[in-house]
C-alpha cells in the first residue's frame, strides 16, 4: 500500500467540488469530514484496491471512469457530448463503461471539449 494511503486523512486532505467545482467550507467541516472518513476505512487494514476497486489497476476502466466523471463534471449529458462530437451515443457509452478504448483520432476532441490534460485519456498504467 502506499504511504499516501497509510497516513490518517486531515482537514488538508478533503476537497469537496460540486459540477467540478470547488466549495470552500469551515475548517472544521473538513476536520468532521476528515473524522468521519477515518472512522469509515481503515486505511492500515485495506488495500487501495479494497477501497477504490479494481479497476485502479486496469488501465481502460481508469480511463473510462475518468471519462464519465469529467463528462458530469461538467454538467454535461451522453447526448449533448455526442452531437459536440458527431459521434455515436452507444460509442460513447462503451467508451464510459470501458467496454471500448478512445480512438487516437477522439482523444484531442475530448481534450478540447472537457478542458482536461491529454495523459489522463491515454490508456496506460499508472505505475509507468
Amino acid at each position: 500500500m502506499s504511504e499516501h494511503m497509510r497516513r490518517r486523512l486531515t482537514k488538508n486532505d478533503i476537497t469537496i467540488l460540486v459540477r467540478g467545482e470547488e466549495v470552500e467550507l469551515k475548517s472544521t467541516i473538513k476536520t468532521s469530514f476528515a473524522n468521519i472518513i477515518n472512522e469509515l476505512i481503515d486505511f492500515e487494514t485495506y488495500s487501495m484496491e479494497e477501497i477504490l476497486g479494481d479497476w485502479v489497476n486496469d488501465p481502460r476502466m481508469r480511463v473510462a471512469k475518468y471519462l464519465k466523471g469529467i463528462r458530469k463534471r461538467d454538467g454535461l449529458t451522453q447526448e449533448e457530448v455526442c452531437k459536440k462530437l458527431k459521434i455515436k451515443q452507444s460509442n460513447l457509452s462503451k467508451m464510459e463503461s470501458g467496454e471500448r478504448p478512445i480512438p487516437k483520432g477522439l482523444i484531442d476532441k475530448f481534450v478540447k471539449l472537457y478542458n482536461v490534460k491529454k495523459i489522463m485519456l491515454i490508456e496506460k498504467k499508472l505505475s509507468d
